[in-house]
């Protein structure tokens, strides 16, 4: 082929969209997650042209680069589609690389990221940056490093100042696994996460703080455990291992427990329900002792509810 023909071919790649890659095969439903492959057309689209490169059998695209099949679509400054040749010759896709302000949009959720990468047999995709996301329209996952989300089993590997927000909860840590389920309306909703490095649980009353931490999304349960520490107003239960319900804000401690309370007006400003109040779950006689020292009325049992006296009128 000339220069000016394959000059020719190049300028009318980059007007229209890649028609000739319209005929990827299917792989199997993978319930409507990232770059679902059902046998419908894949279309790429650029700016600044597109260019084939038949022996490394790879499509590169430039300048605001989309790739659309369905309802999801990936843009970013270049995306590289590479394919194989399978049965009568037909093309298969089965990597899709992206780079530079990446962003994902599915019928189930967004992504963004400075780069990505997409392995379409797996069903895994891979983001790396600094600014990354993952979200649906009830919660968010964001990290500095990586995000590896398995579409097929609906769980997402997170690592770097992992962070996930679910409504006015907050779950960090180093890193953590974020299992996501099928919810109404054809979404993805968080279903559990398992943190691990630093954990830090927050909500509108009560930080937690961990070594490790379990969070449940549907039950509001969250299980944290090496040196635990938990701030509610500026009351302070620590222990080593603790069970907390973030719904109705009661929390049992379990093992031998330091409790710091503070009473007076300072603790009046929370306006905590009864129910809301932590309790502790010790070993018989070290538990009383905790609630003795301090001021707190022991109850019978192991578990022990904890009540701030009122200041002593001259104090």
């Amino acid at each position: 082929m000339s220069r000016a023909a394959g000059w020719f071919c190049r300028a009318a790649l980059a007007a229209l969209p890649l028609a000739w890659m319209l005929a990827p095969q299917p792989l199997g439903a993978q319930s409507g997650g990232l770059l679902t492959q059902s046998g419908q057309p894949l279309s790429i689209e650029a700016d600044r042209g597109v260019e084939w490169r038949r022996k490394e059998q790879v499509y590169i695209a430039r300048g605001n680069a989309t790739a659309r099949q369905g309802k999801t679509s990936i843009r970013a400054d270049e995306l590289q589609a590479h394919y194989r040749k399978g049965a009568e010759n037909r093309t298969r896709f089965w990597k899709v690389t992206a780079t530079g302000n990446v962003g994902i949009e599915t019928a189930k959720e967004t992504a963004s990221g400075e780069s990505a990468v997409y392995i379409v047999d797996s069903g895994v995709f891979i983001l790396r940056g600094r600014n990354l996301k993952l979200s649906n329209k009830s919660q968010t996952i964001t990290a500095t490093n990586r995000i590896e989300y398995r579409s097929r089993e609906l769980r997402a590997y997170v690592i770097g100042n992992a962070k996930v927000v679910d409504g006015d909860r907050t779950v960090r840590a180093s890193r953590f696994v974020a299992y996501l389920k099928d919810a109404e309306g054809d979404k993805v909703a968080l279903r559990r996460v398992e943190a691990e490095g630093g954990v830090v649980i927050t909500t509108g009353t009560e930080v937690i703080r961990a070594d490790r931490g379990d969070y449940d999304s549907e039950s509001k349960l969250a299980t944290l455990t090496g040196n635990v520490k938990l701030t509610r107003c500026e009351n302070q239960l620590n222990g080593e291992k603790a069970v907390v319900n973030l719904k109705t804000g009661v929390s049992r401690m379990v093992g031998r427990v330091r409790v710091l309370l503070v009473p007076g007006d300072s603790a009046k400003k929370c306006k905590r329900a009864d129910s809301a109040r932590p309790e502790t779950t010790g070993g018989g006689n070290a538990a009383q002792k905790v609630g003795s020292a301090s001021g707190v009325k022991a109850g019978t049992g192991l578990a022990q509810r904890i009540k701030v006296l009122p200041r002593p009128r001259g104090n």
